[in-house]
């Protein structure tokens, strides 16, 4: 039986060989430093066609390292990476989550202060790249025109004082999320968790914090697919809010 956490990081990969390594080793020096905080890492690998997987395992096995890393295939049918996402979080152990990209795009060396504000009582830390205007800058254009929009209407829907509900970089009460329920199966499980904090009554904060640039490999996310996703959980998140629907 596995021992229980403090902090779970979930790094979900779908052919991330090139970069697979190097996030591993970066985590492992951010939670180095983390005080008091037992650490876990879920690697989730979707049936990547490159040598993810094998790459991890060898990573973990070269530092022996089987009891902070936890390796899992995902042998289910692709659904994304809100699938992948919601794997991980089912089979992580700690009290809380954070979930880290394995582009490397995430500003992980907040991660201790992201753990910190939950220890003082935050139900979820909530990282915004529109803080600060200087943030934004590795952000591509398209996905800023469609995001102002898209981030004032999640403002006026939710009553909250959020610049940014959508960045998967955030960390949460694991089981009580869980307990909320999550099904999103792409990008979209990232405002679904925020929105259901927001109105389950959470103590949700914000930390500024920029988003970095992918070096290797090409992005999973493409905004024509997942325009559909993003609209349909902040309606079930404006039914839920006037009472129409209960979505938790």
């Amino acid at each position: 039986m596995r021992k229980e956490y403090d902090l779970s990081i979930i790094v979900p990969c779908l052919n991330e060989a090139e970069n697979i390594e190097q996030v591993l080793g970066n985590i492992i020096k951010v939670i180095d430093d983390i005080s008091n905080c037992e650490s876990e890492i879920v690697v989730v690998d979707d049936q990547s066609e490159d040598d993810t997987f094998a790459l991890a395992q060898k990573f973990i096995e070269k530092r022996k390292l089987q009891d902070k890393i936890h390796l899992i295939r995902r042998n289910l049918k692709r659904r994304g990476y809100g699938a992948v996402v919601r794997y991980g979080v089912a089979n992580a152990h700690g009290r809380y989550a954070i979930f880290v990209s394995a582009d490397m795009v995430d500003p992980i060396e907040h991660i201790p202060e992201f753990y910190k504000m939950m220890e003082e009582g935050a139900g979820l830390v909530q990282c915004s790249r529109y803080t600060n205007p200087e943030d934004t800058n590795t952000i591509p254009f398209i996905y800023k025109f469609w995001q102002f929009f898209y981030r004032r209407l999640a403002k006026l829907i939710l009553g909250t004082t959020l610049n940014d509900t959508t960045y998967a970089f955030k960390m949460f009460r694991r089981t009580e999320l869980l307990a909320l329920g999550l099904t999103q199966n792409r990008f979209s499980i990232s405002p679904e968790i925020t929105y259901k904090a927001i109105l389950s009554g959470s103590n949700v904060v914000t930390y500024a914090a920029p988003q970095g640039t992918r070096v290797f490999g090409s992005s999973k996310f493409k905004f024509r697919k997942e325009a559909f996703g993003y609209s349909y959980v902040l309606l079930r998140a404006l039914l839920h809010r006037i009472g129409v629907i209960l979505w938790f």
